[in-house]
């Protein structure tokens, strides 16, 4: 069911989606507010709703329960997302130019995707480190209370209402990195920042009309999410492709079963790894006394903590490039080349990688493996968080116009 309409003119409207810290608010109130866009907080609007509730002012950790509540009680997961459609048709006053801060679901961007087919996402991305020296001081220096809300935030490992901010980054039309804390409004590094993003927002609000050539790393990560959906994995498709010294693509690799095995989806209905998980928990019920008390907070902190890719049938996506390069006999300066992935590698593949000695990674994960980012390093491998037009705006952005 469609919500109130901010009108059928099709708006544009530029959504800001990130972890905490990042600095989604920063460019919302100091960037676009002074740019002509409106903005609405999905954030303040909770947090409103949470005083006129529970008569009170919530701490992060109250908005993200009483967000999530909100969503599994209206069984409606972009419910925030319908409440700013509903603000902006009502305090409107002729915006043509939106700015919608602070969002946690995916289902948040459909609603205002269907809104108008002016909206665009813009992901911010902005390391872990660098966020907690942003936050510290809103936690007292506490580390473990700001681990344990951004691990919420994150979304990995919550229910379809839950925050699930990794995922929206995935529906991002463009992502910037915000890796620079700016002591002040208005220095040097805020107009360089300011400067770049509104690079960004000027082509999506003009898509098309801008002739310019895309970046090399643009084209190439575009690629790369191509090539990642010839995967038949059930839980994440992954693309690859190694770009030589010149930008040209010499090799590229998908997540699949070697040839000559099924699919796990054909094989086995699901994926190995969690036929292989229930089947170990089985064997825990089945053995351990009054097992099944504690069975999903035990279960719940497994796959917090072991990704079990040891026994995952498939080749990943980065070490199928790299072995397609022998496979074709092409010999490469390793330290010239650049693999895209469309995930951050795991760390099974940065040793490959540290291995043939590729000089840099560019990825697309907000929430990079700190163990496969040492591998990395230590291998003199130069990681770096893709920024720029995504494959989903690909096309959008700077196909052809007819």
């Amino acid at each position: 069911m469609r919500v109130a309409s901010v009108g059928e003119n099709n708006p544009h409207i530029i959504g800001l989606t990130g972890s905490f810290g990042s600095g989604c608010t920063y460019i919302a109130d100091h960037i676009l507010a002074n740019n002509g866009y409106t903005k609405v907080s999905l954030s303040d609007l909770l947090r409103q709703m949470y005083q006129e509730s529970k008569g009170q002012k919530p701490e992060r950790g109250d908005l993200q329960k009483f967000g999530d509540e909100l969503r599994r009680e209206t069984k409606e997961h972009g419910y925030l997302a319908k409440r700013a459609v509903e603000h902006m048709g009502k305090h409107g006053s002729g915006a043509e130019k939106w700015v919608i801060d602070s969002i946690r679901n995916p289902a948040e961007v459909q609603v205002l995707r269907d809104e108008s087919r002016n909206f665009y996402l813009v992901g911010v991305f902005a390391d872990k480190e660098t966020r907690w020296n942003r936050v510290r001081g809103n936690y007292e220096n506490d580390r473990n209370a700001f681990e344990a809300h951004d691990e919420n935030d994150t979304g990995m490992h919550n229910e379809p209402f839950g925050q699930r901010v990794s995922d929206c980054y995935y529906e991002a039309d463009v992502v910037v990195s915000n890796a620079r804390s700016f002591s002040q409004v208005g220095n040097q590094d805020f107009k360089d920042f300011s400067t770049r993003t509104l690079e960004y927002v000027d082509l999506l609000q003009e898509p098309l009309s801008n002739r310019q050539a895309t970046r090399n790393d643009e084209a190439m990560m575009a690629m790369a999410y191509a090539v990642g959906q010839r995967s038949s994995c059930p839980q994440r498709k992954v693309g690859a492709v190694i770009a030589d010294g010149h930008g040209h693509a010499i090799s590229s690799g998908f997540n699949e079963v070697p040839p000559g095995e099924k699919p796990c989806i054909e094989e086995h209905t699901e994926c190995y790894r969690s036929v292989q998980r229930k089947a170990f928990f089985d064997y825990l019920s089945r053995t351990i006394p009054d097992f099944e008390k504690s069975a999903s907070a035990v279960e719940a902190e497994f796959r917090n903590k072991f990704r079990i890719l040891d026994i995952c049938r498939a080749l990943h996506a980065e070490e199928t490039a790299i072995l397609n390069l022998a496979r074709t006999g092409k010999s490469v300066a390793g330290p010239e080349c650049t693999l895209y992935t469309t995930t951050f590698p795991c760390r099974l593949c940065a040793n490959k990688i540290a291995q043939l000695g590729i000089g840099r990674v560019v990825y697309l994960e907000p929430y990079p493996g700190e163990e496969a980012k040492m591998i990395l390093n230590d291998g003199g491998v130069k990681s770096e968080f893709f920024e720029g037009i995504t494959f989903r705006a690909y096309f959008r952005v700077y196909g052809d116009k007819r």
